[in-house]
């Protein structure tokens, strides 16, 4: 097996509770292929908790750097930041609520090695206690819509004995390797996001410039999810909304927009009242000007953020 330079890029926001798993089965991971090189980053998006003081205690003998932002950047642009600071090959996005099986970079090594001119490598994804599965992958719908493929379904004997790696058409960014020259190459996560949809759109951006993504069974991880967002009210209904109408506006052709111009109108107003809908379950009876707000926030975000989307579509 050759050896491999990963850069670990760990975005974070008050996430102390949760990086001592994260940083833990990470290291023991990382022990079972001493040939690589690693060095991890950790991005925080100006935490009040101890995560700095967790992630130097837990990360003594390592190559790492810390990247203090003075306020909340979100997801997208956090990665990016780590991205540029990076010295490795292949940058590794996780999320700090990810767990990593103890074989999860061999075998991804090995998948690097036997397949290296993939832009981007995909393990398995279970829930927390590894008995359904969270993503084999992501799947595309032209209406404006990605899932993650067998979401939710058992983890059975059969996946367990499965080592068939094959070409998906992108990946969640809760656990996935990029390589850095491709990543740049196309602009990186797109910083309008904010957070969500943003793998998704680079996925999209992969995709049409010809780069695969590849699936491998046996690096699995374990997923908590939700763990930041969670705790930010009706945060995601809103990213959602926002982020599908800046994903089409930047990436579909005129000809693609006409072709599907239902569907997507039909899933908008899908994320519409999702939007309604958890802003009335998380907020109650506060959601009688926190409705409003949250409406007027994400159309209001839309209209400042499409002449910036529109212009990259351009380019």
């Amino acid at each position: 097996m050759n050896f491999i330079n990963f850069s670990i890029i760990i975005p974070n926001l008050n996430g102390s509770a949760l990086l001592k798993d994260c940083l833990t089965s990470l290291l023991q991971s990382i022990n079972k292929t001493p040939d690589n090189v690693f060095e991890i980053i950790l991005v925080d998006n100006a935490s009040t908790d101890d995560s700095i003081d967790v992630f130097s205690q837990l990360t003594t003998n390592l190559h790492t750097s810390i990247i203090l932002n003075p306020k909340n950047y979100g997801f997208a642009k956090a990665i990016n930041i780590g991205i540029t600071k990076a010295k490795y090959d292949y940058v590794i996005v996780c999320n700090n609520d990810i767990k990593f099986d103890s074989n999860w970079f061999e075998e991804i090594t090995k998948a690097i090695t036997k397949k290296p001119k993939y832009a981007s490598y995909f393990g398995l994804v279970l829930n927390k206690d590894g008995s359904l599965i969270e993503s084999t992958g992501l799947k595309y719908f032209w209406r404006g819509k990605a899932k993650n493929i067998n979401n939710g379904l058992p983890y059975t004997k059969e996946l367990k004995n499965s080592s068939t790696i094959v070409p998906i058409w992108g990946a969640s960014a809760s656990l996935v390797v990029y390589k850095k020259e491709i990543i740049q190459k196309i602009g990186g996560f797109d910083d309008n996001f904010f957070a969500y949809e943003e793998d998704v759109d680079l996925a999209f951006r992969l995709n049409k410039f010809g780069y695969k993504t590849l699936f491998i069974p046996k690096a699995i991880s374990y997923h908590l999810g939700g763990a930041t967002s969670s705790k930010m009210g009706n945060f995601r209904a809103k990213m959602d909304a926002k982020n599908w109408i800046l994903l089409i506006a930047k990436n579909y052709s005129f000809k693609q927009i006409l072709k599907y111009f239902l569907q997507i109108i039909e899933e908008r107003l899908r994320n519409f009242s999702g939007l309604c809908k958890q802003t009335i379950k998380i907020y109650q009876w506060k959601s009688i000007w926190m409705l409003p707000a949250s409406i007027f926030q994400v159309y209001g975000q839309i209209l400042l953020k499409l002449p910036i989307v529109l212009s990259k579509r351009n380019k």
